[in-house]
């Protein structure tokens, strides 16, 4: 198998095409598939999508260069390449590099993420305990397998094992004849630290990004959207005013590129800042009716997370608990919007062990240690009516940082007013200077109502007299009429339709659904 010789393989691609054999084709292509890959694309591609489909379905290596395959895979088809019988002891060290690489992007683009992982688990296996002669070469493919593992990784949402996979993809680039290696691992490198909120390092990746050739036909589309993915993050994260135009180059809803779910993310996060839930909604239904389900993916995370915050905004209280209940281990955004859920619904421990879980996470980002700063500052607030100086020096810290000023913008107005009044006169300028500008979530305090009080709230919805209320509870009416006044004081009202209302939005009966 040729992996370094290009013009040997262009050569020989050209006779097979020339000769007219199908079976020639094939084997031109597959002798020299990675230089061709690299350096002669087009006319690669050409060649593949001319063969037969059962030619093609005996090569899935072949197969997955035809640019129907990631098309079809994310639809009708999915692209699950398996070996046939017997192929595996025939095959050389080399082809089974490729191979492995393929079964990964193969399961990947086909939505089975977790089968992906395998692949690159084994792959990194191989590349790590054997050595051959193409992987040792700065022209051979090696930068392109850990480009593709920590691509996976990265779909995986383990942002921190892909970054060092990367990060040697960008080291074997550097050496590299491809123009395209560093410049991909750059943009993915970019997309990794965005997620992650380290905002600097993202933005050093894409200055060092911008300096390189641009890629060839073979990686474009990949790189584009990567790119821009990366950027509108970052944007959002530091809601920039040209944000909304940032959001206007991503990729459309229905993107085959590996960067949509980060995508998706970039949009719910700027809607849901922008106050525009329903807009969220929408973006997660047509990103999730156009790629198949993604159990365990980064993309099934970025979905379950925006449709509890989505859900809870409109007021469709138990759809979100529905959504989180599902989803209490999908991956840590929605683990993150489970504790925000929990505390909105004034359910305290259950948001604190989460948090407790959450912050013993090895693998977090700087980001997302500041958020679940800022969460347990706000279930501290929940508890006591009030912050510790200590933990209004914390929230101050990171209210004043750049990159955080969407998290911040999430966290309620009683809180931040709290914090403001918690500290010295000239912080409390600046922390006001920092998130004045910000719309903060309005989070009213929850009346104590007895258990007695509950149970005829609740009733409310169910029975339209005081006297049907007396008689489910076998009780006299005089006894329902006293804790209804003591019900409409605490929720400042004066009438049963009020009473709901009131009730709905303080979070204290769900009746969104009924």
């Amino acid at each position: 198998m040729n992996l370094t010789d290009r013009a040997l393989a262009h050569r020989a691609l050209r006779a097979a095409v020339e000769g007219g054999s199908a079976d020639a084709i094939a084997a031109a292509a597959m002798d020299n598939i990675w230089p061709l890959y690299s350096a002669h694309f087009e006319e690669l591609a050409a060649a593949i999508e001319s063969l037969p489909g059962a030619l093609l379905e005996r090569s899935p290596v072949l197969r997955i260069v035809h640019r129907m395959t990631p098309v079809l895979a994310r639809t009708t088809r999915p692209f699950k390449p398996l070996l046939y019988p017997g192929d595996a002891r025939s095959m050389s060290e080399d082809e089974l590099d490729i191979l492995t690489l393929v079964q990964m992007v193969g399961f990947r683009l086909s939505g089975d993420v977790a089968a992906a992982l395998v692949y690159a688990r084994r792959l990194e296996s191989r590349i790590s305990q054997s050595r051959i002669d193409a992987r040792d070469r700065t022209d051979g493919p090696l930068w392109f397998y850990h480009q593709q593992i920590g691509s996976t990784l990265l779909a995986a949402g383990d942002s921190a094992a892909a970054l060092s996979q990367l990060a040697t993809a960008r080291q074997l680039g550097r050496l590299a004849p491809q123009p395209d290696a560093e410049r991909m691992a750059l943009g993915r490198i970019a997309l990794a630290h965005a997620v992650r909120g380290s905002l600097d390092d993202a933005d050093r990746a894409l200055a060092e990004l911008a300096a390189q050739r641009p890629v060839t036909a073979a990686h474009t589309a990949s790189s584009s959207t990567t790119e821009h993915t990366a950027r509108a993050l970052i944007g959002v994260e530091r809601m920039v005013p040209d944000a909304e135009d940032l959001l206007s180059r991503l990729e459309p809803y229905d993107s085959i590129e590996l960067s949509w779910p980060f995508a998706l993310l970039a949009r719910t996060r700027a809607l849901f800042a922008l106050q525009r839930p329903d807009e969220a909604i929408e973006a997660v239904r047509l990103s999730s009716e156009a790629h198949p389900a993604q159990h365990g993916s980064f993309a099934s995370d970025v979905i379950a997370a925006a449709s509890i915050e989505g859900f809870w905004a409109i007021g469709a209280r138990n759809r979100a608990a529905s959504v989180a209940e599902a989803s209490s281990r999908v991956g840590l955004l929605s683990r993150v919007a489970i504790v925000r859920h929990a505390l909105l619904d004034s359910r305290l421990d259950t948001a604190g062990d989460e948090l407790r879980r959450l912050t013993r996470e090895a693998a977090l980002g700087p980001g997302q240690r500041a958020e679940l700063t800022l969460l347990s500052a706000w279930l501290e607030h929940e508890r006591a009516g009030a912050v510790a100086d200590t933990t209004a020096r914390h929230v101050f810290r990171l209210a004043t940082r750049d990159a955080l000023r969407r998290v911040v913008a999430t966290m309620p107005v009683q809180l931040m007013h709290d914090v403001g009044e918690a500290l010295d006169p000239i912080d409390s300028t600046a922390f006001d200077a920092a998130t004045l500008p910000l719309v903060h979530v309005d989070v009213p305090r929850r009346p104590e109502l007895t258990r007695a009080e509950l149970r005829v709230l609740r009733a409310l919805s169910d029975h339209t007299t005081t006297t049907a209320i007396a008689a489910a509870f076998r009780v006299s009416p005089h006894t329902v009429k006293s804790q209804l006044t003591s019900v409409y004081r605490k929720l400042g009202c004066s009438s049963r339709g009020e009473a709901i209302r009131a009730a709905a939005r303080l979070r204290i009966v769900a009746y969104d659904e009924a």
